[in-house]
């Protein structure tokens, strides 16, 4: 599924098990794209070895089924876009006033 931003900043909802690339565009830059990947965070870790210690075999696949022990990394994202084309220096006669 593709979501869109019609300006930045804004803020989109995704399952926090789900891996995506971040694409920004903007007419007269060049596009850019960040992976944004899926990491077990501390809590999530510790919560996993607890339902392992108490025999939660259960709560393990809930946790990993939800995605309550993943967060997402880079989060925020953000970018600086790049201009397409960067002004090019004007001649050195041309910086010249005219008539002088």
């Amino acid at each position: 599924m593709a979501y869109a931003c019609p300006a930045t900043p804004c803020t989109i909802e995704i399952g926090r098990s789900d891996e995506f690339v971040a694409t920004f565009a903007k007419l007269g830059y060049r596009t850019a794209g960040v992976p944004v990947k899926t990491e077990v965070v501390g809590s999530g870790a510790a919560g996993m070895a607890g339902n392992v210690l108490h025999g939660g075999v259960i709560g393990i696949g809930v946790d990993a089924a939800t995605g309550a022990a993943f967060n997402h990394t880079p989060n925020p994202v953000s970018v600086t876009l790049v201009p397409d084309a960067l002004p090019s220096a004007q001649p050195a006669n041309r910086r010249r006033r005219a008539g002088t």
